[in-house]
């Protein structure tokens, strides 16, 4: 029997004086923090069930012995107004200090995504047009074919030439309902940025659903989904730096009701992707706490030889391509969006600039500057010149136009996700190649065109 102080104890008044009283142990549902006297006797019911999932006996704190309970660390109002921005590390894909889950059907390459995350994170290299913020090192805990995991990194070495990469892949299972995960995936991050020399900042789980299992949970229990996602947050807590948490999981029969599992896990994670497609598979942002739902990226499949097998045939991995690959979007635009993207190829016949060495910019794309855009924009009546404020309007079609995944925008640059008008651009969709119509005849430029 446990001892502790009690005070307010409505049965008896002795509390009010702080006397000891005594109060038996309370086994949690589910089995977690049960005496080791009590799970001792109920193991040895031998009532033919499984045991739940347990975690080790937490020892009573010191405060339950008499002493005064610590108070939580908070911050006040005011000094809320100094919160610091979200930290990115790929910018509006990865943030550090927060959890993501990444789901879709078998076969959507999920794993192949978030390896493809990992390898341009290591490498410093803009991920599909999000810029990287910094390179940051990535412990990919590959719960289920490592071996293929391995073999994408391998491609990518052959394919980009990269090399020394901070990347290190663990096929040993972590059980993510054990407590003592915390101090096993903290180690771990620890041993790899010894080696490495070099700050993790990407977790990688894959999978979630096998990381529950093998404590013998269920991924349809609230308790043991809250159960995982304390544990994470403890990991958060116990390494020396912020990291993002990536987590794999998979959509039900039905992929329009989300992530198979307890909804405790989409509560939990500060950013839920979902991958869908055959040819062309779309990540799809369905939650987000602080960014817009929609399309993250939309890529395709490029196999890369790696060496031979024991047959002397290639040994042929697939890996995410490098080119960009849109898959045209049921959102219908607005007829001013498709006269700015017509005015936007238009331009860059004229003033389209080769992508700058080593950038992640696709050699097709050409962009102009924002600049030439904006001008073109009012050149030819899309925007009012004369209007109160022009550049608020056409910060509100840029923008529409970015979040739709229509056009891409970096240091003062800007080209569209798909260019009908390029020798090498994907073939123009129909509402593009229609809209030549609707383009009014040009009036005299009241903004002299820039020079080339």
């Amino acid at each position: 029997m446990a001892v502790r102080a009690v005070m307010g104890d409505r049965p008896d008044d002795r509390a009010f004086r702080g006397e000891a009283v005594a109060v038996p142990p309370r086994p949690t549902r589910g089995g977690c923090r049960l005496d080791p006297t009590v799970r001792a006797a109920k193991d040895g019911a031998g009532n033919g069930r499984s045991s739940a999932p347990t975690t080790k006996a937490r020892p009573i704190p010191s405060w339950s012995k008499g002493t005064p309970m610590p108070a939580l660390a908070f911050r006040t109002f005011d000094q809320c107004a100094d919160e610091p921005p979200k930290q990115w590390a790929i910018k509006g894909v990865i943030a550090l200090d927060e959890d993501s889950s990444w789901f879709g059907p078998p076969g959507a390459l999920k794993s192949a995504l978030l390896t493809d995350i990992a390898v341009h994170l290591a490498s410093g290299r803009d991920w599909r047009g999000q810029p990287t913020k910094q390179p940051l090192g990535c412990v990919y805990f590959a719960l289920e074919r490592a071996a293929l995991t391995r073999r994408r990194l391998a491609a990518y070495a052959v394919r980009d030439g990269l090399r020394d990469l901070p990347i290190a892949v663990t096929d040993e299972i972590v059980d993510l309902i054990d407590i003592s995960c915390v101090d096993t995936v903290v180690e771990t991050v620890k041993a790899a940025e010894a080696l490495f020399g070099h700050s993790i900042g990407l977790l990688t789980f894959d999978t979630y659903a096998k990381g529950v299992a093998a404590g013998g949970g269920d991924e349809d229990k609230a308790q043991h989904a809250n159960i995982v996602a304390a544990n994470l947050k403890l990991v958060h807590e116990r390494l020396a730096h912020p990291v993002h948490i990536a987590t794999i999981g998979h959509s039900g029969k039905d992929q329009g009701r989300g992530e198979r599992g307890s909804s405790a896990k989409l509560g939990h994670v500060d950013l839920a992707v979902q991958i869908s497609g055959d040819n062309v598979r779309t990540a799809t942002v369905v939650k987000g706490n602080d960014q817009a739902d929609g399309v993250l990226t939309s890529f395709g499949v490029q196999e890369i030889a790696i060496g031979s097998d024991d047959d002397g045939e290639p040994l042929v991995v697939g890996i995410l391509s490098s080119e960009v690959v849109t898959a045209l979007s049921s959102t219908r635009r607005t007829a001013r969006q498709n006269l700015a993207l017509n005015a936007l190829d238009r331009i860059i016949l004229e003033y389209g600039q080769e992508p700058p060495p080593g950038s992640d910019i696709p050699p097709w794309a050409k962009p102009v500057s924002i600049t030439h855009w904006r001008d073109e924009l009012i050149r030819c009546g899309v925007l009012d010149h004369e209007a109160k404020n022009p550049r608020s309007a056409f910060k509100r079609l840029k923008d529409g136009l970015t979040a739709a995944r229509e056009i891409v925008e970096r240091d003062g640059l800007v080209w569209p996700v798909q260019l009908g008008a390029m020798t090498h651009a994907p073939p123009l969709p129909a509402a593009r190649e229609s809209i030549g119509s609707l383009l009014p005849p040009l009036p005299p430029s009241p903004v002299p065109r820039p020079p080339p």
